[in-house]
C-alpha cells in the first residue's frame, strides 16, 4: 500500500441510534489512526443504495461488520464481502449476549463484552491487520456513555421505546406511568457490568427500574429484564420478567416477595431520591445515597428459575404500574465496569 494513501475500511453496522456508541467509537479510532472510515447511513432501499454498498465494499481496503444486532441487512454486506475480499482483510465483531448464526461459527469472530472491549479489540484488529504508517497507536479515549436529562424529545423518542406506556417530559424529567412494560433504551444491549443511577421523585404509589433488558433487534417490547419496585411505603421488591417462563399473575412479572426489604429512604424535603444500581454478572448491589439497601445473587434460588435466559442484555428502563403508580425521573447516568 502506497504511504501516501490512507487504508480504507468499509464498515458494515446498523443505522440509527441502535449503535450510536460504537458509530462514535469507530468514527473516533479511525480519525485518530489516520484511517478513513466508510460508513453507509443511507437509510432508503433501492437498488442505487445496493450499488452504492458494493461500490463502497470494493473499494475498501478491509470490512469490517458487527452483526450483533442481526440486522439483514448487515448479513448481505458481509456475504458479499467474503465472497469478494480476502478473509484476512476482513473482520466479524459480535456481542457476547449474543448467539451467533450457525453458518458463521466455523468463522473466527471478535467477541466484545462491553463498549469498552469493543473499542479494545477493534483497536487491536486495526493494529494486527492494517497496514499503518506506524506501529505506535496513540493513546485517547471515547466519549462517556451519555448522560440523559430528559430534556429532548427528539432524541428521547430515538433512544427510546415506549411499549404501551404512557409519559411525558417535563420541566422536572421524566414523566412515568401506566406502563406494563418498561420505558426501555434502545441502545446498551452490549453492557455487562455496570453501574445505572438515577434521581426520582415517586408522586404516587411506587417507581419501578429495569436492569439487563434483553430485546430482539429492532424491537420495542423486552424478552427478559430484572425489575426492582420501590413505593412511598419504602417496600422494595425486585421482579423478572422472563418471556420464556409462564407467569399468569402480575402480568408475567414474578415478584419475589420473600425478598421485600423495607427501606428509609434517604430523601430531600421536596421527595427528591438517588438510586445507584450496581450489575456484576448476576450480582445485583442497590444504593441509596451511597447505603446499600440491597444486595442478592440472581443466579441462586429462589431466582434461578426465573432468571434462566440465554445471553441477557444491558438495557436499563423505568416503570410505574397502570393506575396506581407514577413517578419523575430527573436524570440518569451509566458507567462501565
Amino acid at each position: 500500500m502506497s504511504q501516501s494513501k490512507k487504508p480504507k475500511i468499509f464498515f458494515a453496522i446498523p443505522c440509527g441510534e441502535f449503535f450510536h456508541i460504537q458509530n462514535n467509537i469507530i468514527k473516533t479510532i479511525c480519525e485518530t489512526l489516520n484511517i478513513e472510515c466508510l460508513i453507509i447511513e443511507d437509510h432508503t432501499k433501492t437498488d442505487f443504495l445496493w450499488k452504492k454498498i458494493t461500490n463502497g465494499i470494493d473499494d475498501s481496503d478491509y470490512f469490517i461488520a458487527d452483526i450483533s444486532s442481526k440486522s439483514t441487512n448487515v448479513i448481505l454486506e458481509l456475504g458479499y464481502a467474503l465472497r469478494e475480499k480476502k478473509s484476512r482483510f476482513c473482520a466479524i465483531f459480535i456481542s457476547n449476549n449474543i448467539q451467533p448464526p450457525v453458518d458463521l461459527q466455523g468463522l473466527k469472530l471478535q467477541k466484545y463484552n462491553s463498549f469498552r472491549d469493543f473499542k479494545e479489540k477493534l483497536i487491536n484488529w486495526i493494529k494486527d491487520n492494517v497496514l499503518l504508517d506506524t506501529n505506535i497507536l496513540p493513546a485517547f479515549e471515547i466519549d462517556d456513555l451519555p448522560i440523559e436529562d430528559f430534556k429532548d424529545l427528539d432524541r428521547f423518542i430515538r433512544l427510546w421505546s415506549a411499549p404501551g406506556g404512557s409519559f411525558s417530559l417535563t420541566h422536572e424529567g421524566l414523566d412515568v406511568m401506566n406502563a406494563h412494560f418498561p420505558i426501555m433504551t434502545n441502545y446498551l444491549a452490549p453492557l455487562n457490568n455496570y453501574e445505572f443511577e438515577f434521581r426520582a421523585r415517586i408522586v404516587n404509589g411506587a417507581v419501578g427500574w429495569a436492569v439487563k433488558g434483553t430485546k430482539r433487534y429492532a424491537s420495542i417490547v423486552p424478552e427478559f429484564c430484572l425489575m426492582f419496585n420501590i413505593g412511598l411505603d419504602g417496600k422494595l421488591t425486585p421482579h423478572i420478567f422472563n418471556i420464556n417462563k409462564s407467569i399468569k399473575e402480575h402480568g408475567g412479572y414474578k415478584p419475589f416477595n420473600e425478598k421485600v426489604r423495607i427501606v428509609a429512604l434517604k430523601k430531600s424535603k421536596e421527595g427528591w431520591f438517588n438510586i445507584k444500581t450496581i450489575v456484576i454478572d448476576d450480582n445485583i448491589r442497590i444504593l441509596n445515597d451511597g447505603e446499600i439497601i440491597f444486595e442478592d445473587d440472581f443466579s441462586k434460588e429462589p431466582y434461578k428459575e426465573y432468571y434462566d435466559y440465554p445471553n441477557k442484555q444491558g438495557e436499563i428502563g423505568f416503570r410505574c404500574y397502570q393506575g396506581v403508580e407514577e413517578a419523575i425521573i430527573e436524570y440518569f447516568s451509566i458507567k462501565e465496569i
